[in-house]
């Protein structure tokens, strides 16, 4: 896990991106995860153009049958990962479908 410096300067930087619209250009279904996401697994992510920028994310509020390429999507800021009660919660960038 990061330390909470890290954390809080990454925090400061989220409001930038939240509510922006985007589209999805192309998603896939992680059924094997990286350490660390082994409890949300099997989920969904995508490649989002948002104006001149390409962000990989995480869809979340959907499910797999209503994912479309070109389907505009929304910014917006969950939690990531898993916390124990001493840990610094860490926010990160996720996308809806519109």
């Amino acid at each position: 896990m990061n330390s909470p410096v890290q954390i809080w300067r990454q925090h400061k930087k989220l409001h930038e991106y939240l509510n922006q619209v985007g589209k999805l250009l192309v998603w896939t279904k992680v059924l094997v995860p990286p350490a660390g996401f082994e409890h949300e697994a099997p989920y969904l992510v995508g490649i989002v153009e948002l104006g001149r920028e390409k962000l990989p994310l995480q869809i979340v509020d959907c499910e797999e049958k209503d994912l479309k390429v070109n389907k505009l999507v929304k910014i917006a800021i969950r939690k990531i990962g898993k916390v124990k009660s001493e840990d610094v919660i860490e926010y990160g960038l996720k996308v809806k479908l519109l």
